[in-house]
C-alpha cells in the first residue's frame, strides 16, 4: 500500500512539472524580416524634387533585441534663384532595435521600441550654377561633380504590428545627427542622400514599412510570475493590529468573561 502511494505522488509531480513550467515561460518565435519604405513613392507622387527608395531588414536575436540593416537610394534636385543643385547616391545603416513590450504580450507580432543605427552615405553632388553678390559686384560660379562619403547617427523610435500571418506594417520616427558630410566645411551639400539637408546638424522625419516576416526559430522566454499572497498575509493586512481588536479577544485593563484580570 505504501509503495503504491509513493508511486502515485511521484506520478503527480512528473505530470505537474510541465504545467508549473508553462506558467513561468512562454514560447517566442524569432523572425527574419524584410520591408520596403512606402513613404518614398508617396513623396514622389506629391511632386517633390526628392526620389527616395529604401529597404530594411532585421533579425531577432531574442524577444527584445533585433539587429537591423538598411539600404536607400536617393536622388535630389533643386533649382532656386541663387543656385541649381543635384545630388544622388546610396546610404547604408546598421544597428539594433529594442522592444519594450514583454514577450508574453508581443508574441513576436508587436513592437513598440527604439533603435540606434550608424549610417554611411556614398553620394555625388554638383552645383551647375551659383549666383553671388559681393562688394565687387554680382556673378556666377559652379561646383563640378564630386564624390563624397558622409557619416551620421540615427535614433528611431517606432511601432510595428502584424497585419496577418507573415506580413507586418509599422512606422519609425527618425532623428539623424550629422557626423560629417565628407565634403569639407565650406562645401556642405544642400541634400545628403540618406541623411537630409547637409547644412543642418540634425534632421527629423518618418518612414513607413510594409514587411514580410518569416519565423526561423522558437525559444523559451522566462516570464516572472505574479506573486500571490498567502492567506495568512492577507489576514494580516486586513487586521494589522493583531487579535486585540477581535470580538472575542481580551482588552488590557478589563476583566475577562470569567471574572479574572
Amino acid at each position: 500500500m505504501a509503495k503504491r502511494t509513493c508511486i502515485f505522488f511521484i506520478s503527480l509531480l512528473l505530470l505537474g512539472s510541465p504545467a508549473l513550467l508553462s506558467q513561468d515561460t512562454v514560447t517566442f518565435p524569432l523572425h527574419v524580416r524584410a520591408g520596403f519604405d512606402l513613404s518614398g513613392p508617396v513623396m514622389k507622387l506629391t511632386g517633390r524634387d526628392l526620389i527616395s527608395y529604401g529597404v530594411l531588414a532585421s533579425v531577432d536575436m531574442n524577444s527584445s533585441i533585433a539587429f537591423t540593416a538598411g539600404v536607400r537610394y536617393s536622388s535630389f534636385s533643386a533649382s532656386e534663384v541663387i543656385y541649381d543643385f543635384e545630388s544622388r547616391g546610396l546610404s547604408f545603416t546598421a544597428g539594433a532595435d529594442y522592444n519594450f513590450i514583454k514577450a508574453d504580450v508581443s508574441q513576436g507580432k508587436y513592437r513598440a521600441g527604439i533603435g540606434l543605427r550608424y549610417g554611411l552615405s556614398f553620394y555625388s553632388e554638383e552645383a551647375s550654377m551659383i549666383r553671388y553678390t559681393n562688394e565687387w559686384g554680382a556673378g556666377e560660379a559652379s561646383v563640378p561633380s564630386g564624390r563624397h562619403t558622409g557619416h551620421f547617427l540615427e535614433l528611431t523610435p517606432g511601432v510595428r504590428t502584424e497585419l496577418f500571418p507573415g506580413v507586418t506594417i509599422g512606422w519609425n520616427l527618425y532623428m539623424r545627427l550629422l557626423i560629417s558630410t565628407g565634403a569639407g566645411k565650406d562645401l556642405k551639400p544642400v541634400w545628403m542622400p540618406g541623411y537630409g539637408a547637409g547644412t543642418s546638424g540634425m534632421t527629423t522625419g518618418a518612414e513607413y514599412y510594409l514587411s514580410v516576416s518569416i519565423p526561423y526559430k522558437k525559444i523559451k522566454v522566462y516570464i516572472k510570475p505574479k506573486t500571490r499572497q498567502s492567506d495568512e498575509d492577507e489576514e494580516g493586512e486586513e487586521n494589522p493590529e493583531g487579535t486585540g481588536q477581535s470580538g472575542t479577544g481580551s482588552v488590557p485593563g478589563r476583566t475577562s468573561s470569567s471574572g479574572r484580570l
